[in-house]
């Protein structure tokens, strides 16, 4: 269980260990503080809709000429000010409709690129 905006949701946590293999591939620079949750699919799409803002649907837009339904959303990533221990939080929907790590790379990638 994590809480996310104030939401109380069943979440497991993707280890450091994985995400740190995959920051390599896309980069040399130092890791950033990053913690990664998979959520239930009806727990995903609720925070989805509660965090949706202006610049997420401009980054679709710009990604995917776009903006997207939550359904067909497999992960998001933010900046994870309000949260100690985290300065990006990565969220991967438990059903996702592409292969996880490729899922988990792109939202990285995100971060690497600093477009947040």
């Amino acid at each position: 269980m994590v809480t996310i905006d104030g939401v109380k949701v069943n979440a497991t946590s993707i280890p450091r260990k994985q995400l740190v293999s995959i920051w390599k591939t896309l980069t040399s620079q130092p890791f950033p503080k990053v913690k990664a949750f998979q959520l239930e699919d009806r727990d995903f799409e609720l925070v989805l809709r509660l965090r949706k803002c202006w610049d997420d649907e401009q980054r679709e837009m710009e990604e995917w000429g776009r903006v997207l339904s939550t359904r067909g959303t497999d992960a998001c990533v933010f900046n994870a000010e309000d949260y100690a221990d985290a300065d990006y939080m990565i969220l991967i929907r438990e059903n996702p409709y592409h292969n996880p790590r490729a899922v988990i790379e792109h939202e990285l990638r995100h971060i690497a690129r600093g477009d947040l």
